[in-house]
């Protein structure tokens, strides 16, 4: 007579309590929310004083949460979390951070035990994925110009006169030197300070600098992962949760944004550039020159967000590189909406000596290579801040220096693909995931029964610990359920109660050939063991290959047919056999229901 260890026992409730405990989270709902956050240095009114503003208005509040520095309102539906969004933007700070979220209605108890639902795909919650495209032939081109502007300094410094330094191909410079005779000098003097740099002479007294493929490759490498770093921040700053950000071939990187509600405003600040740059007004009598299309060499042409001509200095006298941060706010004078910036110690001293030196003459500052403001420097600027005016509005300011912060994109980015899933269709998603899931259930539950008897129920309770299992691991994992995820659910619904059938079958083999039922039983899990240990483990190496090598919704597939495997191997096994000798205990059995 068979006894199962009670070792065994403890392992199988060290399993599944937990298991169940941690997939309850995801059977509580989702609730709409508000986050409000301050960004350093802005001081927001007490959680109070909100919560007394949106009674005042007679907007329903469930729940208020304070977590370190942000306070989160729920709300019981999602009219009432719109009309608090606008009534806090109004009475906050222009800084303060407003952002719509979807929080889970689970007791607080369980999250302080760690306990939290699965996070929900952009299929399933709504959002914005975009593709976005790194224009590096752009980025080639501006390192080209940084190039062409150090050998012209370089050049003059070495007293070796030149005509003219310019772009001749894609990944070219040409040098025109005043005299063949000086050329190998300033090919030395070329090779010296930019080795990556390959300069060779040429006919006519030309000099030929080119950039080689290997550079070209690790500039493209670098931009594309300060790009990934970038929009990261950017996203960061908007509150969204579980972004995920990756980079899709050469030039290409995907963001994917669930339960953003704002979209366009996503897209704006996620795909601005946000290059910073501040050039000096040339002689403005010559712009009505320039705009006839003869434009002095050393200056061109740039345009404002209102559409009215500048004729700029080419040379960038500061960049956004010295930023150390960036503020929205009203100007007290004109009531407009500002960006107030402040530089670094480097950008200090260099605005300050700037600021000296051209006392009375006029700066522009730009913004992706538009003029956003241009005023007559009045004094010295010495303390290392600076006001940005010109914005249409508050939430245009607002958005500017949340691209500041972030940090510039080292090249222009491109939309190449965008797909907007509305928070409705995710809801239509989840409701007919689910049913998949109860249906595909309810149909291998009944057959187990009617099939197997007795034990068809067993493998029903094992199909159960399956899908909490794999809930429970998603959750403590932080991983995220997409609709290719719910289908590889139902599709483990289906695998796992294959590893129950074997025994099963082996055990009617057992009993067919005149055995005990419990000399049956021990030998029908011996030898089905190693069969179910083959048959997953093929299944695992093929799910391992996809959540290595795909991306998106086919990672989340193999995801859940990872953890589906591990744990079916585990319910056929060690639960179901502890559930049969619990159910059979000490007495003497004749005949089993199978």
């Amino acid at each position: 007579m068979t006894r199962y260890p009670r070792w065994k026992y403890l392992v199988i409730l060290l399993v599944v309590v937990p298991a169940i405990f941690y997939a309850l989270p995801n059977f509580y709902g989702w609730h709409a929310a508000i986050e409000v956050r301050a960004p350093v240095g802005v001081q927001l009114p007490p959680p109070q004083t909100m919560a007394r503003w949106l009674a005042e208005a007679k907007i329903p509040v469930t729940r208020t949460l304070i977590q370190n520095d942000q306070t989160i309102f729920y709300f019981p539906n999602d009219n009432a979390q719109g009309l608090a969004e606008t009534l806090l933007q109004n009475r906050l700070p222009s800084n303060a951070q407003v952002i719509l979220s979807q929080k889970s209605a689970e007791p607080s108890w369980m999250a302080a035990l760690g306990a939290k639902p699965v996070n929900l795909g952009l299929d399933l919650r709504g959002g914005v994925y975009l593709l976005l495209r790194v224009d590096t032939n752009a980025l080639i081109h501006h390192h080209l110009e940084e190039y062409q502007r150090g050998i012209q300094t370089l050049l003059r410094k070495k007293d070796l006169p030149y005509l003219h330094v310019q772009l001749s191909a894609p990944t070219q410079l040409s040098i025109q030197m005043a005299s063949g005779r000086q050329i190998q000098q300033a090919i030395a003097a070329i090779s010296e300070a930019y080795p990556e740099l390959k300069a060779t002479a040429s006919a006519s007294d030309q000099i030929l600098v080119d950039l080689p493929p290997a550079v070209v490759q690790k500039q493209t490498d670098d931009a594309l992962q300060q790009a990934i770093v970038v929009i990261r921040n950017r996203i960061d700053e908007l509150g969204v949760a579980e972004p995920e950000i990756q980079r899709q071939g050469k030039e290409h990187i995907a963001v994917q944004l669930p339960g953003v509600q704002d979209t366009q405003r996503a897209k704006a600040i996620i795909g601005s550039t946000a290059q910073l740059e501040f050039k000096m007004v040339a002689n403005s009598n010559l712009l009505a020159q320039a705009l006839k299309g003869d434009v002095p060499d050393g200056d061109a042409l740039y345009y404002g967000i209102d559409g009215q001509p500048y004729l700029l200095h080419k040379e960038t006298v500061l960049t956004g590189r010295y930023l150390n941060g960036a503020t929205a706010g009203i100007d007290n004078n004109t009531g407009g909406a500002i960006v107030n910036i402040s530089f670094d110690g480097v950008g200090t001293r260099i605005f300050g000596d700037l600021t000296s030196k051209n006392v009375g003459k006029r700066m522009a500052i730009l913004l992706d290579n538009k003029v956003i403001t241009a005023p007559v420097i009045q004094e010295p600027i010495t303390g290392g801040r600076a006001q940005i005016n010109g914005f249409a509005n508050l939430k245009e300011a607002s958005n500017v220096a949340i691209e500041l912060r972030a940090g510039a994109l080292p090249a222009p980015v491109h939309v190449s693909e965008e797909r907007t899933v509305g928070p409705t269709l995710g809801q239509d998603s989840i409701h007919d995931g689910v049913l998949a899931v109860l249906f595909g259930m309810l149909f291998v539950v009944t057959f187990m029964t009617l099939y197997y008897r007795a034990f068809g129920l067993i493998a029903d309770l094992a199909i159960l610990v399956n899908i909490l299992a794999i809930l429970a691991v998603l959750s403590l994992m932080g991983g995220t359920l997409t609709l290719p995820g719910i289908a590889g659910i139902v599709l483990k619904i289906g695998l796992a109660v294959d590893a129950n059938v074997l025994v099963f079958e082996r055990i009617r083999e057992e009993l067919r050939r005149g055995l005990s039922p419990r000399a049956s039983i021990e030998l029908g899990f011996q030898k089905a063991f190693a069969t179910i240990v083959d048959s997953n483990i093929t299944v695992l190496i093929a799910a391992l290959v996809l959540f290595q090598f795909g991306t998106g919704a086919i990672k989340g597939f193999a995801l859940v047919l990872v953890i589906g495997v591990l744990v079916s191997m585990f319910t056929a096994t060690m639960m179901s056999r502890g559930i049969l000798e619990l159910a059979l205990g000490k007495r003497r059995v004749t005949t089993l229901w199978i």
